[in-house]
């Protein structure tokens, strides 16, 4: 491949100002850390998840002794309570980072006047520059804070809420931005940490309420279903525009709007499948379960009446 295409497409050499950076010497730190979270959870879960299963079923500990209701519920309160406070430390400290990182991001395009087209990769190093490349490498380190969600679903028990669509999202995070910032840091991908930490503060503060039991406020939990996709529909635009005629000449490595394109693809189809079968379809069983019981109750009036 010529070299003029092979830079159009991805950077010969790494950025040198991202390399003082924690983990960006080497990408192997990072897919180690990755690959150790993916294993770690598929195995608690696969030790656990039975246990958890068995001695709510027979009210067994795992060796075998008899456990009390009482002694559970003892018990499960302590470390619940314990779980409780971390998680809304938690919650609220990603509400704050999150939000910085949205507030970064809109200031730096306030002073460099970046619009919704073309941002050009510009490899200087000065100030404003170097703040780009700060706020890619937090935005990347908040991926490795947020395993911390996963570690609170086990903790609880809530198996169910570790679906292959949530390991799958923050496993592949922290190796895909790694490359970005390790290449090419700036430029038109400022929309990625932009757009998903707005979408990370409404979500930790959901995580936030639930966590202190504020759940009667929380009727709009599948509009941040929703929002998630528009975030990916925005996703495919903003990125898909390099990779277009209408922006063909975009001087930025195309592989990174183009990873970001497939990534919002896939995970746009799987957040789809998701909202499809936690509400669209509940509500179309709920809705013919109260026609039926509509029917069951009218059939009942009519046979009474016959009856009298």
């Amino acid at each position: 491949m010529p070299e003029g295409i092979s830079e159009r497409w991805m950077p010969l050499n790494p950025d040198p100002r991202s390399a003082a950076y924690p983990l960006m010497e080497s990408f192997w730190p990072t897919a180690l850390i990755s690959l150790a979270y993916v294993v770690g959870v598929y195995t608690w879960m696969k030790v656990a998840e039975p246990k958890s299963k068995k001695i709510s079923a027979n009210g067994h500990s795992s060796n075998g002794n008899a456990v009390s209701k009482k002694e559970v519920a003892k018990a499960s309160s302590s470390s619940y309570d314990i779980i409780k406070c971390l998680m809304v430390v938690y919650n609220i400290a990603m509400i704050f980072y999150s939000a910085f990182l949205v507030i970064e991001v809109i200031d730096l395009l306030r002073i460099t006047g970046y619009g919704l087209g073309c941002v050009e990769f510009d490899p200087k190093d000065d100030p404003i520059q170097r703040r780009f490349i700060r706020v890619g490498y937090l935005f990347y380190f908040s991926k490795f804070l947020e395993l911390l969600d996963t570690l609170f679903f086990l903790l609880r028990g809530k198996y169910d809420q570790v679906t292959f669509l949530h390991v799958f999202h923050h496993g592949a995070m922290p190796p895909s931005i790694w490359w970005g910032i390790k290449y090419a840091p700036g430029g038109i991908v400022y929309m990625f940490p932009l757009a998903n930490s707005f979408v990370h503060v409404i979500m930790y503060t959901y995580y936030g309420m639930a966590a202190l039991g504020l759940y009667r406020y929380l009727w709009w939990k599948k509009y941040l279903t929703v929002l998630q996709m528009v975030q990916f529909c925005i996703f495919i635009v903003h990125q898909g525009q390099v990779l277009t005629p209408f922006n063909w000449e975009c001087r930025y490595p195309k592989v990174f709007p183009l990873a970001i394109v497939i990534y919002a693809v896939i995970f746009l189809v799987l957040f789809s499948n998701f909202y499809v079968q936690a509400y669209w379809r509940k509500r179309r069983l709920a809705k013919r379960v109260d026609e039926l019981n509509g029917s069951a109750v009218t059939n009942g009036k009519m046979n009474h009446k016959k009856t009298e």
